[in-house]
């Protein structure tokens, strides 16, 4: 499948104004794993798509939520700074167990990690699932090309699984086989460059 350019996925200023734009596109994503949310499209391939990308965000494999039956997915955005927060109810198949998650999600457009605003998060995040019975989990998403060694250290240091937009994709879809889902939100999102 070629990649094309996007048309919608642009800012001219290369200023951080697109993080607000990831944060919706990631948390759109993210909810398409819910079985019930996505339902509404009656496209198969889109949710297949989604729960990869959403297993991979959550647990760095994207075929770790072929494990669970998922309950519940819910998303919000900006909540005490941090870019996008995900609780997932999950049914364990092999044992039946309710688990639960909640992944903070800190994404970055053009710019790098800044303030030691990682740690900030995790402590936020921390004290707000403390006694709730979430296991917590952290991931980092650059839309640049690469994280540079800064990023990569900050994010190890800090208990952060990190990747750029690319790598996820390419963990999502390590065949290289996926086409075109029909959902024009979700094509010009994951299948366009920018």
């Amino acid at each position: 499948m070629e990649r094309k350019h996007s048309f919608f996925m642009k800012d001219k200023q290369s200023s951080d104004r697109i993080e607000s734009l990831v944060d919706a596109f990631l948390s759109w994503t993210i909810q398409c794993c819910d079985t019930d949310k996505v339902a509404r499209y009656n496209n198969a391939r889109l949710h297949d798509y989604c729960k990869k990308i959403a297993s991979v965000l959550l647990f760095g494999n994207p075929e770790e939520l072929d494990k669970y039956k998922i309950r519940s997915v819910e998303a919000w955005r900006q909540w005490e700074k941090i870019d996008l927060c995900a609780e997932f109810v999950l049914t364990n198949l092999e044992t039946q167990e309710e688990e639960k998650y909640a992944l903070l999600l800190e994404n970055k457009g053009y710019s790098s990690t800044h303030s030691n605003q990682l740690e900030r998060y995790k402590t936020t995040f921390k004290t707000h699932y403390n006694g709730k019975g979430f296991r917590l989990k952290y991931a980092y998403f650059s839309c640049k090309d690469q994280l540079n060694d800064l990023e990569k250290e900050e994010c190890q240091s800090a208990g952060y699984r990190a990747y750029t937009m690319d790598q996820v994709f390419d963990l999502a879809n390590p065949n290289k086989d996926w086409d075109y889902t029909g959902n024009a939100i979700f094509d010009e999102f994951w299948f366009t460059t920018w």
